[in-house]
Formats: structure tokens, sequence, C-alpha cells
């Protein structure tokens, strides 16, 4: 789809805040499915599910509602109406989204939704497996990837309006956890695939990334 670009990555690879900036810079919509997860996890930290009762945790999502907030230029999301948006980055669900994002059934519903936001418009969509599996169509399709090192030193820096915070030996380990997961997943793990464009964004400034990319997409477009 000539509307539609995938970017897709490790965590803290730096495609949220590429994407958020493309997406300003074309003027489209920005969704991190990242944040649904997050979501997704926030429900059953809540809950106080276990995290290796599916069926429960499943039929938990089932019963929830979560949704993108519409109104321009807005990235909140709204748990059953409700703004979520500033309780979805905390440690604990650092340390448990990878955990529920491998559920197949929690992602087949999910990217049913993160389908039906992108056919409302133009649209900058950044996670794990955008360009493969969710828009395996869009236009552009992107992989930013980075050093785990230089990962664990961005992640550490955001942790300033944390009232729990890690320290970088156990941030980098914890990304390495997470990678693991997301890479020997069964459905849809994090993979390179041969179409698409890779960029390796540990030295480079943001500026640079998002000109770059921005450049692909006139290319494309």
């Amino acid at each position: 789809m000539k509307s539609q670009v995938a970017i897709d990555g490790p965590v803290a690879s730096g495609k949220t805040v590429v994407g958020r900036a493309v997406s300003q810079d074309l003027k489209w919509k920005f969704l991190d499915t990242g944040v649904m997860y997050r979501a997704a996890t926030r429900i059953v930290l809540d809950l106080g599910l276990s995290l290796n009762n599916n069926p429960r945790i499943i039929d938990a999502l089932k019963r929830t509602t979560i949704e993108l907030d519409d109104s321009a230029d807005s990235e909140k999301i709204l748990i059953n109406g409700s703004d979520k948006t500033d309780t979805l980055r905390t440690p604990e669900i650092d340390r448990t989204v990878s955990i529920i994002s491998k559920i197949p059934a929690v992602r087949k519903e999910l990217v049913n939704q993160q389908r039906a936001i992108a056919n409302r418009g133009p649209i900058v969509m950044v996670g794990r497996d955008i360009g493969s599996v969710v828009l395996p169509n869009a236009a552009v399709r992107l992989y930013l990837d980075a050093r785990v090192e230089v990962r664990a030193q961005r992640r550490y820096r955001e942790q300033s309006s944390f009232k729990t915070k890690m320290s970088l030996e156990q941030i980098k380990m914890d990304l390495e956890q997470r990678d693991r997961i997301d890479r020997e997943r069964d459905d849809s793990p994090l993979e390179i695939h041969d179409f698409y464009t890779v960029l390796d964004t540990s030295s480079m400034a943001l500026t640079e990334v998002v000109t770059m990319i921005t450049d692909i997409c006139k290319d494309n477009f």
C-alpha cells in the first residue's frame, strides 16, 4: 500500500522516535504497536493473572477494549475508554511484555486491530512484525537495528521519570532476554527478511535516520 510505512526492529533500536518523526514529516498517523502489547500486559498485571494461564489472559483481553485515540496528533491508548498511556512504560511491563506478546491468540487479536487502524488512512507503523505480518504490502518496509550496548544506554536514559530504576547492566541483560524471546517465539518471530531495507542506528543521529527514511519514502510514493 502506498500510504503505509512499516518499521520493525528490536526493542530500543529507535523505532518509536524515528517513526514518530517520519510520520510528522509526512503528516501521517503514527502507531507504535508495542504500546498495544504493553496495554495488554497492563491488563494482565492489574488483574493479577498468572503469566502461564493463557486461557484466562485471552478471555480477559476479549472482554477489554484497547483503542488508539483518534484525536489529531494523539498517541493515547485507551483501555476500556480510560487513558492509560502514562502507566504503560514501567520496569515491570518492560520485563513482562515479551511474555504476553508471544501468545499466538494475543497477537492475532491485536494484529486485526492494527490492520483496522491502518485502513483508516496513511500511517507509519512500528513494531516487530509490521512489514512481515501486519502490513506485508506496505510501500516501505524498514528494519532498524543497533548494538545491544547502545540500546541499553538509550533505555537507561529513558528511566528519568521512573520511581524504580534498573542499572545499566540489568537493562542490558533484560534486552538480551527480550531479544531472545522475540526471536525464538513460534508466532511471527523477529527476523531480518530480504525485503527489508536495514538501517543500523548505533552511530547515527536521529536527524540522519529520519532524513534517510524520508528520502526512501519520497522515492517510493
